[in-house]
């Protein structure tokens, strides 16, 4: 029998249009557009919530030491080696916070000292110097670069980091960091020694606090120490000068994790 001969009786036709349910349609709809209401709110909240928390615990540092910021202040020993530093890193790290003591105080009367035998010292400019050292070693030192560390460190710090880069390259290790940025830098010293030929020697102590990701591995790429994630750390760093000799410049004379 062909299709088109088949025919429903009109009564029944009338009879099914009169009972389709719209209201059922009506409901499906308004359920739909609060579905994807709904699936809009909680997607833009899931989102939000897989952001990746930075700053995890135990990281180790520069001092190859985890930080602890509510370490008691030590007075810096020879400088131990650094255990951990980067490779330049592709923005620039920027300073947040700077502290400086008050001239009134102790180690403000030493820095008044250093500047009446130091044309254009100030404990600002001696901070923008702390902030070049540190973004110069810390590469300098994670790469093995030896002539950019030339004239930055005392003779005894260098010998050290030299020691501990030849260490490194013995037993096939690679350092890499990337530092994100300086968050602060504090004058926490200051002293000014006389030595038995007359000369003055300046040491200025001072607190970096920084954020970097670090990490050391062996020679066949397995992590040794730290880790990818972003961490703070904070280091002690020690800088000396011989006052009224031309030329002369500050240099790192030890480095300790605060």
């Amino acid at each position: 029998m062909a299709s088109d001969s088949i025919h429903l009786p009109s009564n029944l036709i009338e009879r099914v249009s009169d009972q389709f349910p719209w209201d059922i349609v009506v409901l499906a709809g308004l359920a739909v557009g609060l579905g994807i209401c709904l699936y809009r709110v909680l997607g833009r909240r899931v989102g939000a919530q897989a952001v990746r928390e930075e700053r995890p615990q135990g990281f180790q540092g520069v001092s190859g030491r985890p930080s602890s910021p509510n370490a008691a202040q030590k007075r810096l020993q020879p400088p131990p080696l650094p255990g951990a530093a980067g490779e330049a890193q592709d923005a620039p790290a920027t300073v947040t916070e700077r502290e400086i003591p008050a001239p009134a105080t102790r180690v403000g009367g030493i820095l008044s000292r250093i500047a009446e035998h130091e044309n254009g010292f100030t404990p600002s400019q001696f901070l923008d110097q702390v902030d070049i050292a540190f973004r110069r070693i810390v590469p300098a030192f994670a790469a093995g670069d030896q002539p950019a560390l030339a004239g930055l460190l005392t003779a005894e710090t260098e010998a050290a980091f030299m020691a501990a880069i030849a260490a490194r390259t013995e037993a096939g290790e690679s350092q890499r960091s990337d530092l994100r940025a300086i968050e602060r830098l504090s004058i926490l010293d200051a002293s000014v020694t006389v030595d038995d030929r007359g000369a003055e020697t300046a040491a200025i102590e001072v607190s970096i606090v920084s954020r970097q990701v670090n990490i050391l591995t062996d020679r066949n790429g397995e992590p040794v120490q730290g880790t990818d994630a972003v961490t703070e750390f904070h280091d002690l760093w020690l800088f000396e000068r011989i006052l009224g000799i031309a030329g002369a410049s500050w240099r790192l004379a030890a480095s300790r994790p605060a």
